[in-house]
């Protein structure tokens, strides 16, 4: 499995304090409607490039998605300092928009 094997979605916010904000979810081609999903999250000054995790999941039996955040990876927009926020809550609209496209 490759990057190549991935789909991304672009979930677009409303502006925040440095202007437009946008976050990215990808998500496994081998995805299997009905099974239980995971949704991968980075964590600091990282994003997903990791197309082995979804491998194991997949192996599992789970779906694979995971979720590049504001101001990191494929969601880092010219305007932006990179992987910046004020507060941790900033990321919770788009955690929240990921579990729902995930689960529909």
């Amino acid at each position: 499995m490759t990057l190549n094997d991935f789909t991304k979605q672009t979930l677009e916010f409303p502006d925040d304090y440095e202007g437009k904000v946008i976050a990215t979810l990808i998500r496994s081609n081998e995805n299997i409607k009905g099974r239980q999903s995971i949704l991968y999250i980075h964590g600091f000054n990282d994003y997903f490039f990791h197309p082995h995790l979804a491998e194991e999941f997949h192996k599992n039996d789970y779906n694979f998605f995971a979720l590049d955040l504001r101001k990191y990876g494929r969601s880092l927009l010219s305007h932006q300092h990179p992987n910046y926020c004020k507060d941790i809550s900033e990321y919770y609209e788009e955690i929240t928009e990921s579990l729902s496209i995930i689960h529909n």
